[in-house]
């Protein structure tokens, strides 16, 4: 294949070329998620692989923000820092100087007001320069066939990189999560949230909650207060919403939903998630 150069690339092209790079980083991240979350018991934010064309607006929307705030600056910067040090050297190694510095601004814009963490903010730093070079390397080409090829080699690798998750998790490479098996009567005992609060569940169907956390809907922040429960009510054993089983309570005076099943064999743990898939609320066996 012949390569044409047309001269520096325009700022639209350069937006939209950023912008389907960032869409197939998001991808190929989702697609790597989605195995990784496999071999977890969390819910986290997997979502599946049959999702991710309904998902194709919000990452462009998404991309093409990124690309605007991100790119495009990174590109610029790169520029000057090469006029400034190296006599308008167009050399790769400043755009890669460029990406650090502004990721170093977003990752330290979203940590502090967005997720209000330090940790999460030096976190997101290397991530989000690693999201920033490959899309600010491609994106400053002249290269007709970029778009193009961003769009043929970008479903390869994402399908390859699918089938090798597959692959993985169908070998045993990746071991995929499977909750305990359990029985009706291996659940009846007592069990605690770890506050304070507990669960009985009696082998003739009835439960007692004396205490137990019952937060409305969202898991709590370290050291924020939560509503509790107490009331009695019935139990049974009944097949997951997902997989595995979950014991399903009724109480009238709780806004208990289905405590989901996990852990593991030796250590069995009742689990409610947030709206959030975060983990809510955890009772092991008590003593």
């Amino acid at each position: 294949m012949t390569t044409t150069r047309t001269g520096p690339p325009s700022f639209g092209r350069i937006l939209m070329v950023a912008t389907g790079m960032l869409m197939l980083e998001l991808t190929l991240v989702a697609v790597v998620l989605t195995a990784f979350e496999a071999t977890r018991e969390s819910r986290g934010y997997a979502f599946e692989l049959s999702f991710l064309p309904l998902l194709t607006p919000f990452a462009a929307i998404f991309g093409g923000a990124a690309a605007l705030v991100l790119v495009v600056p990174t590109l610029v910067l790169a520029g000057s820092l090469g006029r400034r040090f190296a006599g308008g050297s167009e050399a790769w190694w400043w755009v890669v100087a460029a990406a650090v510095v502004i990721a170093a601004g977003g990752s330290l814009m979203a940590g502090l007001y967005v997720l209000r963490s330090v940790p999460a903010a030096l976190a997101a730093w290397p991530a989000l320069t690693a999201g920033i070079v490959p899309a600010a390397l491609v994106a400053r080409s002249s290269r007709r066939w970029l778009l193009r090829g961003i769009a043929l080699w970008g479903t390869l690798a994402v399908v390859g990189t699918a089938l090798l998750g597959g692959l993985a998790l169908g070998t045993g490479v990746l071991e995929e999560y499977r909750p305990p098996a359990v029985t009706r009567e291996g659940l009846v005992g007592t069990w605690t949230d770890g506050r304070g609060g507990t669960l009985e569940l009696a082998a003739d169907g009835t439960a007692t909650a004396d205490g137990l956390m019952d937060p409305p809907g969202f898991a709590p922040l370290p050291g924020e207060a939560v509503e509790t429960c107490t009331a009695r009510g019935t139990w049974t054993l009944a097949a997951a919403e997902g997989w595995g089983e979950s014991v399903v309570t009724d109480f009238r005076e709780c806004r208990f939903e289905r405590w989901e099943i996990g852990g593991e064999e030796a250590r069995v743990v009742l689990r409610q998630w947030d709206l959030d898939g975060e983990e809510m609320v955890a009772l092991t066996r008590a003593g």
